[in-house]
């Protein structure tokens, strides 16, 4: 068995001082929900939490492409807590595979421990702490390029490839335009059944908020545009009316 409260603290040492929505209390939360998961699944429990655990530790978007392509952090943690080697090729396994950018490239956890942490990850950036997540990030991308939280001129471009989600300074990556480009797709990709039905209301608080600050804005066009979308599917942005100059295309 490994040293989990050995590697809960190595974490938390790293990423507590993390303000960007990728911090120790992102990686708290999905530990947690983890186990929730993994215990409704019948998911191997100590796999799955120290995957949750170590599964941003280099995160391409705090540690760079070269960590996350080869994951020091997660081999040196899985060292420091004892982890035996089956257990770290298991986890290693997962944590490899995690993230949107990834999935948008058919790269998806294979085993069910990996699902669940999968999963716990989508359902923490969904609901009404995702909202508060996403606007910690926008507030931290408009501090590094000057850009606004949301302007309603620059429309969402849901189809993106993973390169193009990828790309520093894009025009469309605001605080509003991230729902469209991500979050309201994340209830289509859970791959438990426990998730999905949480996902279902998460989704719903996403959508309501949406609504109401369209509303309060005065932005009929931006409600109409979230109409469009839901009802073209959700879940991979297939069939979504595009604004153009022109109107909906």
């Amino acid at each position: 068995m490994a040293d989990m409260q050995k590697a809960f603290e190595e974490v938390r040492n790293m990423l507590s001082g993390e303000q960007s929505g990728h911090g120790f209390d992102h990686v708290e939360r999905v530990y947690r929900l983890a186990l929730e998961l993994a215990e409704k699944e019948g998911a191997d429990k100590e796999i799955a939490g120290l995957a949750a655990l170590l599964h941003d530790c280099d995160d391409y978007k705090l540690a760079g492409e070269e960590a996350a392509e080869k994951l020091p952090n997660a081999r040196r943690i899985l060292t420091m807590a004892g982890a035996d080697d089956d257990m770290r090729e298991k986890v290693l396994n997962i944590v490899a595979r995690m993230g949107y950018s990834k999935s948008l490239k058919g790269i998806r956890p294979s085993s069910l421990e990996g699902k669940v942490v999968s999963d716990a990850d989508m359902l923490d950036a969904i609901g009404v702490g995702g909202i508060i997540r996403c606007l910690q990030y926008a507030v931290v991308r408009c501090n590094a390029f000057g850009t606004p939280l949301f302007d309603p001129d620059v429309w969402p471009e849901p189809g993106l490839s993973a390169e193009e989600y990828k790309r520093p300074n894009r025009k469309s990556d605001n605080f509003i335009n991230h729902f469209f480009e991500k979050l309201l797709k994340l209830k289509g990709m859970m791959m438990t059944a426990s998730a999905r039905e949480e996902a279902e209301i998460r989704h719903r608080a996403m959508t309501d908020f949406l609504y109401h600050f369209f509303r309060e804005r005065k932005l009929a066009e931006w409600s109409a545009y979230l109409d469009a979308y839901l009802s073209g599917g959700q879940a991979d942005g297939c069939g979504v009316k595009v604004k153009s100059a022109g109107g909906y295309r």
